[in-house]
């Protein structure tokens, strides 16, 4: 028999990415449990971790697994590499509770971004003794640290029920920590090798080799006020903290040179900016001259031609702009996804400059605004395909709790508060994107689904992705969007 101070259990997208999970979706090692567990073992307590993205347990082997550790505390985190994956699991950490964790005596927590934002109905869902508000840090080293429920009023960053009277409690949030106080991953512990890229990230030669994967860290939250984004609920407010390059740059030598990571995503909402930090990531690894094949995020905003060329030269191959609604300013202004006043370069502009410099791109839509009906959803669509993104993740619009757009969107009637969370699943059976002004939730989904195989079927598309990638990399796709996404409120 094992005793840890603390088993940190995240859950499986499996239910997210429905009948395309086994063998196209990326299993990605997810930052905020690997921030977790270093944090907590800093400070002197045994962390064990489960990641059942990858440690495919049964419900009974993972029974005995969490009785063999005999943890003190069962966190389970509702997280993952995208900022609304705190919503998106939360069916599987329900299902978890129901069917493993509440046959057990164990105390647990659940962490995340969805809790901190609903942590009343959190509990209410699960069996769970506590919900984490916040980032969480130093909550569960204080819980870890205590020795019965009168503790937890205490303890800052924590809702749970009083085990007396039954009243709901939250106790004052917890002051965000310094990012450069955090202890860099502990790798051996979330192996690299477990890991797959996404299959468009090796589009070509290397959709074979799409582990190792590595997931790097230069900053948290964002500071854009995107009514959509649900970025910043883990932290209670907008924003937007910088992690030290050479620590970035000492983790990546890790990743590279003891894990033979070549795969590698960064996580951060917006990495590309115009900011020395980003003139000094290029710097540094251009030192090193490793293979890399690294993508990321940035907006049309924040990129200028020379950081574009410096980017490729270091192996950033990919980069996802979030277009969201093409050239359409008015739904940008709907969604308050403000542009720097004065553009420098158009979507056109960025789209040329950036192939200019030998980077491939991923659009970024969401379809289904509330203005929207079905000529400026193909409106929308027909700006990706006229750019022949390489790859795009096209959206129907969902409003996230904890966002402006949760709060519009139930308050005017439009919607009602969600019954259960798999309807935030996109390739999932229940899904249920918003209603727009002129279409229902059914017509936006078909519309939806639709375009994306339309896309992919259009004979330019087709040919310039052969070009690019080869045949191989089409058969690929083909056999992906032969698959037939069931989907309920369309009958299936």
């Amino acid at each position: 028999m094992q005793n840890t101070d603390l088993l940190l259990i995240r859950v499986s997208k499996g239910l997210v990415y429905g009948p395309i999970n086994e063998e196209y979706a990326s299993f990605s090692p997810c930052i905020l449990t690997g921030l977790l567990d270093s944090f907590v073992e800093s400070k002197g307590f045994k962390v064990s971790i489960i990641d059942l993205e990858v440690d495919r347990f049964s419900k009974d082997e993972l029974r005995s697994q969490i009785l063999n550790l005999k943890p003190k505390w069962v966190g389970v985190l509702a997280t993952g590499v995208n900022v609304s994956a705190s919503t998106q699991s939360m069916p599987a950490v329900i299902d978890l509770y129901k069917n493993v964790l509440s046959s057990l005596e164990v105390n647990s927590f659940v962490y995340g971004g969805h809790p901190t934002v609903l942590p009343q109905r959190t509990l209410d869902e699960t069996s769970a003794e506590v919900v984490v508000v916040g980032e969480g840090y130093e909550s569960v080293c204080n819980l870890l640290s205590s020795s019965n429920p009168s503790d937890f009023f205490n303890i800052k960053g924590l809702a749970f029920y009083h085990y007396e009277t039954k009243q709901f409690i939250k106790t004052e949030s917890v002051e965000l920590i310094d990012v450069n106080l955090l202890p860099q991953i502990n790798w051996k512990k979330m192996h690299p090798k477990k890991y797959r890229a996404h299959n468009w990230h090796c589009f070509g030669d290397a959709l074979d080799k799409r582990s190792p994967y590595g997931v790097i860290w230069t900053s948290i939250g964002c500071a854009y006020p995107c009514e959509f984004c649900c970025i910043n609920n883990l932290y209670e407010k907008r924003v937007f903290r910088f992690r030290d390059m050479q620590s970035v740059v000492a983790e990546i030598d890790v990743l590279v040179n003891e894990f033979g990571v070549r795969n590698l995503r960064i996580y951060d909402e917006l990495f590309i900016m115009k900011h020395p930090r980003i003139e000094e990531f290029c710097d540094l690894l251009a030192e090193r001259n490793y293979d890399l094949n690294i993508w990321c995020y940035a907006r049309v905003d924040s990129v200028e031609p020379n950081i574009l060329k410096k980017l490729k030269k270091i192996g950033v191959n990919w980069i996802g702009y979030g277009f969201e609604a093409g050239d359409n300013e008015f739904a940008l202004k709907d969604i308050n996804k403000k542009l720097r006043k004065t553009l420098t370069y158009s979507n056109s502009d960025v789209v040329q400059m950036t192939r200019e410099a030998g980077i491939n791109m991923i659009g970024h839509a969401i379809l289904g605004l509330y203005e929207d009906d079905e000529d400026s959803i193909r409106q929308n669509m027909a700006f990706l395909k006229k750019h022949k993104f390489e790859w795009n993740n096209i959206y129907p619009a969902f409003a996230y709790p904890g966002t402006p757009f949760y709060k519009r969107y139930i308050e005017s009637g439009i919607v009602e508060e969600p019954e259960n969370w798999d309807i935030y699943s996109l390739y999932g059976y229940d899904c249920k994107p918003l209603p727009t002004r002129h279409l229902t939730s059914e017509q936006v989904l078909r519309l939806r689904d639709q375009l994306v195989v339309e896309y992919y079927s259009d004979p330019s598309v087709r040919q310039y992705m052969t070009e690019k990638f080869g045949s191989k990399t089409l058969d690929h796709l083909d056999k992906m969007f032969a698959i037939k996404l069931p989907r309920k409120i369309l009958g299936d």
